[in-house]
């Protein structure tokens, strides 16, 4: 079996819940200084060539993260779980499926290349200062040319930092104190398709609000660009939301999700360009939705 290339951090399965009649979805993205439309098979976006290669490993272990964990262990369980929430089923979202889901919620925050780079500096910059904070460590390198401990692991281990940030992604990812608080949330699918438009998605499309904890925490997940993914901790939170109408919905959805984007939006139109190009790339935190309170006509699903 020939080792998978294409690293997919934005699923292949999930953007094609975006895709048009011909098969593509529009990639937007702000390659220089103007934000480009350019429609693309989800194949072709949303990946990079050997981002979970364990350079340290040996040959036969190198893809293990990709061949063993995100493919048949996130990305296979959570497409079987998109397909049961997109269709409102309640009876099959077992506790198996809502754990799946969890993973692949607390999988779109974690294993993103600009995570895991984050990632990566965060654990150089602690090793670095637990190595040359002791100078009994100097004893690791006695005779070598290096002039730090942490010097002697860039020259003789250079690829622990990369390989522990990987690692580090999935350990985020499979957290039990998080996936038990995403796992007993209260959730619920809107069908927001009565909205002026549609809803987008990008290379980072889990919002959260207030984070997990608190009481009035919300995550907003777009399934597609008409099925949105709601957890709350209080109904009373996500009537709340419902109050606003449907584009109102959308409209604070899109705008996140533009703003929270590393580098790609998704859509299934180019009819985008405008509304992304004020908002890519520019700072922006979850704002509180504000428009005139309406009820909403479609009915929510909850599970």
């Amino acid at each position: 079996m020939v080792d998978p290339k294409k690293h997919h951090f934005s699923p292949v399965f999930y953007l094609k819940g975006w895709c048009d009649t011909n098969s593509k979805i529009v990639e937007y993205s702000r390659p220089y200084k103007k934000v480009v439309a350019k429609p693309v098979s989800p194949e072709a976006t949303g990946f990079r060539p050997l981002l979970y290669t364990l350079e340290g490993a040996t040959d036969e272990q190198k893809q293990d993260i990709e061949k063993k964990y995100m493919a048949p262990f996130v990305d296979n369980r959570g497409a079987m779980a998109l397909k049961i929430l997109i269709d409102r089923d309640g009876d099959k979202l077992t506790d198996d499926v809502r754990s799946d889901w969890t993973r692949f919620l607390l999988a779109s925050e974690y294993r993103g290349p600009q995570k895991i780079a984050s990632m990566a500096e965060i654990f150089a910059a602690r090793l670095k200062e637990n190595l040359n904070s002791d100078p009994r460590n100097y004893a690791a390198i006695k005779g070598s040319e290096a002039a730090t401990p942490y010097e002697w692991i860039e020259k003789n281990e250079p690829h622990l930092v990369q390989d522990a940030a990987r690692h580090a992604a999935i350990g985020s990812i499979e957290s039990q104190k998080a996936g038990d608080i995403i796992f007993n949330m209260k959730w619920s699918t809107f069908d927001l398709g009565n909205s002026k438009h549609e809803l987008l998605t990008s290379d980072a499309p889990l919002l959260r609000t207030t984070g997990l904890i608190k009481p009035d925490s919300l995550i907003a997940f777009p399934l597609n660009p008409r099925f949105l993914f709601v957890a709350t901790h209080d109904r009373k939170e996500e009537a709340a939301l419902l109050s606003c109408g449907e584009s109102a919905i959308v409209k604070w959805v899109n705008d996140n999700i533009v703003r929270g984007a590393a580098q790609y939006v998704f859509a299934k139109t180019a009819g985008h360009l405008r509304f992304i190009e004020n908002r890519l790339g520019l700072p922006g935190t979850l704002g509180p939705i504000i428009p005139p309170y309406r009820r909403v006509t479609s009915p929510v699903f909850a599970l």
